[in-house]
């Protein structure tokens, strides 16, 4: 029998932090704007924030991947950060910002498709499309103003 205060300490825990995740996304857009002056600084900021949110997303995979034995995902994470560092390194701020708005979703489109992700709770696949809409529309506004 599963403790329900526990998993809803979690699923508390867990909103908290991804909802705070997000305040770099959505002060970056507020600050080029506001800011133009320091733009390079607030765009690398982000830039740097965005790979490292990548990174954390797909490194996830790794552990579950392993645990059930599951290859692709281990595949599909390495493809991902590949894309993403070379799109970091490579690009410009304006194009990675792009290039992560396309990846962000594509992580959604994988967990929700691949089987290794079913037993995730419904909150946190809600929580996950959600923060990632809302990274999506940051990375794409301040794509504009870079």
């Amino acid at each position: 029998m599963e403790d329900t205060s526990a998993t809803d300490r979690v699923a508390q825990i867990t909103t908290t932090l991804g909802r705070s995740g997000l305040l770099p996304f959505l002060a970056a857009p507020v600050l080029l704007y506001l800011d133009p002056h320091h733009a390079r600084l607030y765009s690398a900021a982000l830039a740097s924030y965005a790979l490292a949110i990548i990174c954390f997303l797909v490194g996830v995979w790794w552990g579950l991947a392993l645990i059930r034995r599951a290859p692709g995902p281990l595949v599909y994470s390495n493809a991902i950060v590949i894309a993403a560092f070379f799109g970091h390194v490579l690009l410009t701020d304006h194009a990675f910002f792009l290039l992560c708005a396309l990846l962000y979703p594509l992580t959604v489109v994988v967990e929700r498709s691949h089987t290794l992700f079913r037993p995730q709770p419904p909150y946190y696949a809600r929580l996950r499309l959600q923060l990632t809409v809302v990274a999506t529309v940051t990375l794409v506004l301040s794509a504009t103003l870079t």
